[in-house]
């Protein structure tokens, strides 16, 4: 008898209306999650995924709803804390502590056994964290490992183990909503989860999985739900569908999903020259870049992408080397750069990037306020918000004005946000990190067209990303990093994701 036939209801939502305000959020929501079975929800930021995950963990409560487990009715909340139902949840952004080990992080938010009810009990604590790691095959972590040791990839499955621990008086989940867990991982730390999930699905648990990745949610997925503006506009088996039939759902438009081409020849004039660049990661570091140039950075984890952006920012501290901009050299302070017409958006948005209680306003402009002393921001308050204005106007922010929280914004609104900071004062270098990371479809688009606009005014940029299919077709060239070291550069006429991946997979003694 398959896993399949043995499918049966775990949770069903019907009529789920949320609204905040006058504004509906949700509207009359149906959802069947079924045991052993993934389930994909996809729909662009701003479409109401998150208000869902929000209502299912408690943090937010429905307008109105109707809920059923295995069949009976009974209230969502109810069937939370009376343990009818477990359900656990893993986000984008891993709630975990870095300087603790392995056991220590599973355990997070469990009872940690103890002797006599007083002394740890490390033993017993380390033998349920490896029985936890053992059940979804993960045999290769150590339980006494500080977490900070493991990468990305490793971290996210610790946190999944975490949410797989069976102890006494703790229902075991049933459920299991995995929020955007990809958005930090490579490919192979990617297969790693999928084996992890596909086992979940073979014990008969049920998965919510959200996801903008197409991809892989055909690659892991049985069943979709797709949410536009608040309604659920697609719901079907996977078999049969298309990228294509998907992505039009999830807009409500057709997208050309073709990236913008070079409309204007590169100029000849140098912008960035960079000579034996090192530190404790880079070697010897040397290329340079031209005016209005879009050149890419590519590499495996740890080849020193991230590193190399940091560095020229000023963000990481020189051993050695010399940059020179516009031909003149200069010594990177992350304080000043921006004075020297060099913008950065780093790879994180919400810990790096941005400051989540603060206004668009306040994002957009907070470079603006290092620069100019305090009565001078107050002096041109007015010039100050027609130039905010103009900004977010330029990368088309969905707001509803640039007093509008940040933290209220869709992540691809976000995102926009960072660009319009990084273009306040027309840069004449722009480095990106991991640019579309954790954006829905139609927002990459946006970015896209934001990038090769920039570059076609005269700015050059510098791009990182694990996105290799944009990598190629938005770049003119592309460098190859392997343990800190440029092992070739290439022209991307005629580039594939096949050749590009062989070449970051070559030995590093190959000449640059």
């Amino acid at each position: 008898m398959s896993s399949q036939s043995r499918n049966f209801s775990l949770l069903e939502l019907n009529g789920l209306s949320k609204s905040f305000g006058k504004v509906d959020v949700l509207k009359d929501i149906s959802l069947s999650l079924e045991s052993g079975s993934i389930h994909a929800l996809l729909g662009e930021n701003g479409a109401g995924k998150s208000t869902l995950i929000k209502i299912l963990s408690g943090v937010e409560k429905p307008n109105l709803l109707k809920c059923k487990v295995r069949g009976e009715e009974i209230e969502l909340e109810h069937a939370r804390n009376q343990n009818v139902i477990g359900i656990r949840f893993i986000h984008q952004e891993l709630q975990i502590i870095p300087h603790l080990s392995v056991a220590e992080n599973i355990l997070l938010g469990h009872h940690i056994p103890r002797k006599a009810g007083i002394f740890v009990d490390w033993r017993k604590a380390y033998s349920i964290a490896q029985e936890s790691m053992d059940s979804l095959g993960i045999t290769d972590i150590n339980a006494k490992e500080k977490l900070s040791r493991l990468n990305v990839g490793d971290r996210m499955l610790v946190k999944l183990c975490g949410a797989f621990v069976s102890l006494p008086g703790i229902k075991e989940a049933d459920l299991y909503v995995l929020d955007e867990p990809t958005a930090s991982l490579n490919g192979t730390e990617t297969d790693r989860l999928f084996k992890v999930l596909k086992k979940l699905k073979e014990h008969g648990k049920s998965i919510l999985y959200v996801s903008h990745r197409l991809d892989e949610i055909f690659n892991l997925a049985d069943k979709v739900s797709v949410l536009r503006d608040g309604e659920i506009v697609l719901k079907c088996d996977l078999e049969g569908l298309s990228s294509a039939h998907l992505t039009e759902a999830m807009t409500g438009r057709i997208l050309d999903k073709s990236l913008p081409k070079r409309r204007t020849k590169i100029e000849i004039d140098k912008v960035l020259d960079v000579k034996d660049l090192s530190n404790e990661r880079l070697k010897a570091i040397s290329f340079s870049a031209q005016k209005g140039e879009i050149l890419g950075l590519a590499g495996l984890i740890g080849s020193g992408r991230t590193e190399l952006l940091r560095a020229l920012i000023g963000a990481d501290k020189l051993f050695s080397g010399e940059i020179q901009l516009s031909g003149k050299s200069i010594k990177p302070i992350t304080t000043n750069m921006w004075q020297k017409k060099v913008s950065y958006i780093p790879e994180e948005r919400r810990t790096q990037g941005l400051v989540m209680n603060q206004s668009v306003l306040f994002n957009t402009a907070l470079s603006f306020f290092k620069k100019e002393a305090i009565y001078k921001i107050f002096f041109h308050l007015k010039l100050l918000l027609q130039k905010t204005t103009r900004v977010v106007k330029q990368v088309n922010l969905k707001a509803t004005g640039v007093d509008q929280p940040i933290w209220q914004l869709s992540g691809g609104n976000q995102q926009k946000v960072m660009f319009a900071r990084a273009l306040w004062n027309q840069p004449d270098l722009l480095l990106l990190d991991e640019p579309t990371r954790g954006v829905d479809v139609g927002a990459k688009q946006e970015i896209y067209h934001i990038i090769r606009e920039a570059s076609e005014t005269g700015t050059t940029i510098i791009m990182a990303s694990s996105e290799w299919t944009e990598m190629i077709s938005l770049c003119d060239r592309i460098l190859v990093l392997s343990d800190g070291k440029i092992i070739e550069s290439v022209e991307t006429d005629g580039m594939t994701e096949a050749i590009l991946l062989k070449r970051c997979y070559q030995p590093t003694t190959k000449a640059a």
